[in-house]
């Protein structure tokens, strides 16, 4: 009954933790109806999303959240504080949102360290001339020649130079000179595939995406009669722009009415135009990622307790947090896929989920299928995969758009769904093999729990992973020839990526060799596993910051440090599992040879 009661109780608290913050503030009709606002459609970067999606973004690019706080100090959602700013209230730009550590870099722009390090537009304005040479210098420079603060300049520059375009898109366009109104209807013109939000949709007079200002630069009176442009009122670009006036003059009745009266404008001519909006709005809100990876750390901890002081409780509770937790990443994995309309791993960013979620399965797999020898072990890899992983993602995230338009080169789905697939779910094999590795050596070194029935079950878990890594990475291997040779006319260039999955091929198969040759026994069999970490880690993250090669449109200018901590963290637990077994607290482990 004991056991029911804490069972019942973890299934609450997860149903709890996880409906939080899905449902919106309650809009009284007295009130902007910021709701409604989050789900209207917007193309941006060549993807359709709602302007929920589009806030968030924008929002987590200037400072790495995806809320933000007023002068009042009062905690803003991304649409409204995106609202303010197209909008163009008076207290836009005091928001505090732009996010700059470096030292250098704030003294030569004139700003005080502060903490949290954020900073609002108002205070930037000054100093913009300033760090517009700057960057212009810094771009200007071989890479090889950037220094720390020309890649921090740039870093800064890209998010402003951002964050201005979009805003370009909605400026009021009775503020433009008479003879200014032709050239910049020229230039909205040019921009309209990509470089600027496209708010208003396709319709029965015209087949494109279009920006705001585009269209109501068409029909200013201004523009009459000159060849090329079209005159016509579109009634949705008058909806919208009313709008956002009368969001600026704080006029609320005005406001929702024309939100109402744009939104049926839009369903009425475009319905498509709100496909998947809702969806995705909802899928933004749930967070599953995030809250799936404070899960993942809880769920970490306790089996480690519980592992540790053998206690079933904890091991049985923490089991129950992990398949908990797996429903809802396994869900918003098919919801990505859902709303992009590709296989799962795409990017990085899809990459890390993906390897995360197979982790964790794999985790499922092992803690159901070795409960008696070693319970509480796939509870320890699904808990630490999980939560780095879904990190490391939470990181890559402060790019951009996660689900943004594929690169030409990779947009073939049956090759992102094969080839890709695989060659991820090898890395994920191998990273699991490894993890139990950590857990082998720094539970015989620190702890006596590593008795011979337990240093049994974790080698054979070690090996049996390690099987299916070398099947996994070698047939992906293969498969990404095949690719190669459909897409550039040739099965193998020695790539940098391609050297990095056929290190991996060969380290698993060192490994496995090495264990039927029985030149290492468990301890050995554990330490090859962990430097396992290091080949994976280079040939999923390393390979892209060479900058070279057909791949090299991975390149992540933040990985580099992280990654380096890594390999330096997994080589001192390689060096630390050869120490004598004496030095070991569980005792009479097995020697390395």
């Amino acid at each position: 009954m004991k056991r029911i009661v804490i069972q019942v109780f973890v299934i609450l608290f997860c149903f709890w933790f996880f409906q939080r913050g899905v449902k919106p503030k309650v809009e009284t009709p007295d009130e902007f109806q910021l709701n409604a606002f989050a789900h209207l459609p917007v193309k941006y970067e060549g993807r359709k999303k709602p302007f929920d999606t589009l806030a968030r973004n924008l929002l987590t690019v200037l400072s790495g959240k995806q809320t933000a706080k007023n002068s009042d100090g009062e905690k803003v959602e991304a649409v409204e504080w995106l609202l303010d700013n197209i909008a163009g209230t008076t207290n836009a730009a005091d928001y505090q949102v732009i996010r700059i550590e470096n030292i250098d870099l704030l003294t030569s722009l004139g700003l005080e360290e502060r903490k949290r390090f954020r900073y609002s537009y108002r205070e930037l304005a000054p100093a913009l001339v300033t760090l517009d040479q700057a960057a212009r210098s810094a771009f200007a420079k071989e890479d090889r020649d950037r220094d720390l603060y020309d890649r921090q300049v740039m870093k800064l520059a890209n998010k402003l130079y951002a964050f201005q375009n979009v805003l370009s898109a909605f400026e009021d366009p009775s503020g433009i000179a008479q003879d200014q109104l032709f050239a910049t209807a020229q230039r909205y013109m040019q921009l309209e595939n990509y470089s600027i939000p496209l708010v208003i949709p396709p319709t029965s007079g015209n087949e494109r995406w279009r920006p705001l200002m585009s269209v109501l630069l068409a029909s200013h009176p201004a523009m009459q009669g000159i060849a090329g442009h079209d005159v016509s009122v579109d009634p949705a670009a008058i909806h919208f722009g009313v709008m956002l006036a009368a969001y600026r003059e704080g006029n609320i009745s005005v406001f929702n009415q024309q939100l109402f009266e744009y939104g049926s404008v839009v369903q009425t001519e475009n319905p498509v135009a709100f496909e998947k909006v809702s969806f995705e709005v909802f899928y933004n809100r749930l967070g599953a990622f995030m809250k799936s990876a404070q899960l993942y750390l809880l769920l970490f901890v306790l089996s480690m307790f519980g592992w540790l002081f053998r206690k079933d409780g904890l091991i049985s509770a923490s089991r129950t947090i992990m398949i908990i937790a797996f429903i809802p990443h396994t869900w918003a994995i098919i919801a990505r896929v859902f709303l992009s309309g590709y296989p799962p791993v795409t990017n990085l960013y899809s990459s890390a989920i993906f390897i995360g979620w197979a982790a964790v399965g794999a985790g499922i797999v092992l803690e159901l299928g070795f409960r008696k020898k070693t319970a509480g072990i796939g509870n320890l890899v699904g808990g630490i995969a999980g939560f780095s992983t879904l990190l490391v993602a939470h990181f890559l995230a402060g790019d951009g758009d996660t689900m943004q338009q594929m690169r030409a080169v990779l947009d073939t789905r049956f090759w992102l769904a094969t080839h890709v697939i695989t060659i991820t779910l090898g890395y994920m094999a191998t990273f699991v093999a490894g993890a139990i590795g950590v857990f082998y050596i720094l539970g015989g070194l620190f702890t006596r729990r590593l008795d011979e029935e337990t240093e049994e079950g974790m080698y054979r878990m070690m090996y049996g992973t390690t099987c299916f890594a070398l099947l996994l990475s070698f047939v992906g291997t293969v498969l990404g020839g095949l690719w190669a040779d459909d897409s550039w006319g040739r099965f193998w260039g020695w790539d940098p990526k391609e050297n990095g999955a056929l290190l991996i091929v060969i380290w698993n198969a060192i490994m496995l060799h090495a264990k039927y040759g029985q030149m290492v026994k468990h301890r050995g069999f554990a330490v090859m596993a962990v430097f396992g970490n290091v080949v994976t880690a280079w040939s999923w993250f390393g390979v892209n910051q060479l900058s070279v090669g057909l791949h090299s449109y991975g390149f992540t200018d933040s990985a580099s440090f992280w990654l380096i901590m890594f390999c330096l963290s997994q080589a001192t637990l390689c060096a630390a599992g050869l120490t004598p077994s004496k030095r070991w607290k569980s005792g009479a482990t097995q020697d390395f040879l």
